[in-house]
């Protein structure tokens, strides 16, 4: 990778000197988009604590031989003799071609179902909070296991009380989870920039940059931070597809959910192998010191306008937490990617259940931070993006940020040129 260098450069932004809070623009737009995630998180907020999303009982079913309706007595029988069906054959009757044994109904008899006018959501309530009375005599459900000729994994799986855990998990946790960490931590940092308002050079612009970021450096972070940008928008899309892009139809989220289903795998190769490449070459530079304690206690400088800030290297604190996100998460959801790839190969059901879990929890936590990440680099910070988009940043940036690492690259240059 190229050397980092000092050297003067033409001031291709013109005579610009920011001082204080001078960037009234960007604080505007904070306020406009920090208003507009406040609503979205009520609205979230409301939805989470509403009571809808509860499972009310909206169907009554019945046993029917085409005659007039039969009592529930005789569609729970039914119910149980359809159950002993599925017992071990030396416990409930002769072989599949001797004789039907008396709990076996012909086709004369079927379940039918009619919709409940006014569902009441105190049945539901009744059933998951039992009385004292009724709680001694509820045996808690356990897996069954059962024997089945069809060639499908756990088609003999008749009944997994963990599948309540997961749904309850995967629907509820992880995509509420989300939705507020997303939308909590955007807001945050939209208030910030409101309020705040821009961190400035606040020394001004010099005229003169030194060299931060390599060629190589800079195109494996485009890659690897475009791929994750695209496996968020194609998770999402699985995770939230029913409620962002159904309303547009039941065709257009067909057609979503078959590209996001295909391009978050076609992402994942890059996005591992940017991965690899970052660990490589930044690790050494990313491990913890004492420097960390003293910027994270001051806030890494941001919320004052004085241009003495925390010493740093070439890594503050901030972005090493931002690097060890990317690499640990990163590594979580790749090794929790590849399992679901190849489903039941190396896991069982249950092992397959918590992947999936920690692959979606992990997943919308990461797209929170690197929002942060985001949002530093580019609307956040005067002179940030440059680091990345063309190499170089203004000496007085890299003085105010990294002086530790500035002095080190002087010294070694014998001063800038």
């Amino acid at each position: 990778m190229p050397q980092d260098s000092v050297h003067a450069t033409p001031q291709t932004h013109g005579p610009v000197l920011v001082r204080g809070r001078d960037f009234k623009a960007y604080r505007i737009g904070g306020a406009i988009v920090a208003v507009l995630l406040a609503i979205a998180l009520a609205a979230q907020i409301w939805e989470l604590f509403d009571g809808d999303a509860r499972t009310i009982p909206e169907y009554r079913w019945s046993a029917t031989d085409h005659t007039p309706e039969l009592g529930g007595v005789q569609a729970s029988e039914l119910v149980i003799a359809r159950t002993k069906l599925q017992d071990e054959r030396w416990r409930t009757g002769p072989a599949p071609d001797g004789d039907a044994p008396d709990y076996a109904f012909g086709n004369e008899i079927r379940l039918s179902s009619t919709q409940i006018e006014d569902p009441d959501p105190l049945l539901t309530e009744a059933w998951s909070n039992p009385d004292s009375e009724v709680l001694p005599v509820i045996k808690p459900s356990e897996e069954v296991i059962g024997m089945s000729s069809l060639p499908y994994v756990n088609a003999d799986l008749f009944e997994r009380p963990f599948a309540r855990d997961w749904r309850l998990g995967l629907a509820d946790i992880a995509t509420h989870l989300g939705a507020l960490a997303i939308l909590g931590f955007s807001l945050l940092l939209a208030l910030i920039l409101a309020i705040r308002g821009r961190v400035p050079i606040a020394e001004g612009r010099s005229g003169r940059t030194v060299k931060r970021f390599g060629l190589l450096e800079r195109a494996n972070h485009w890659m690897t931070s475009t791929s994750f940008i695209m496996l968020a928008l194609t998770g999402s899309a699985i995770a939230y597809g029913d409620t962002l892009i159904r309303p547009f139809g039941d065709e257009f989220l067909g057609a979503v959910g078959w590209l996001a289903t295909w391009g978050h795998m076609m992402f994942f190769p890059p996005f591992a192998l940017g991965l690899l490449v970052m660990a490589f070459a930044w690790m050494r530079r990313n491990l913890p010191s004492k420097l960390d304690i003293e910027w994270l206690r001051r806030g890494g400088g941001f919320f004052s306008d004085d241009p003495d800030n925390p010493p740093a290297r070439k890594f503050n604190a901030g972005q090493k937490l931002i690097f060890w996100s990317a690499i640990l998460g990163g590594a979580i959801m790749i090794v929790s990617g590849v399992l679901l790839m190849f489903p039941f190969y190396f896991l069982g059901l249950d092992g397959m259940s918590w992947t999936m879990l920690t692959h979606a929890i992990v997943g919308v936590l990461l797209i929170a931070i690197f929002i942060g990440h985001i949002y530093i680099g580019t609307v956040g910070m005067q002179g940030a993006i440059e680091a990345m988009w063309g190499g170089d940043v203004d000496t007085n940036w890299a003085r105010e940020h990294h002086d530790l690492w500035l002095d080190e690259l002087e010294g070694k240059r014998g001063g800038a040129r």
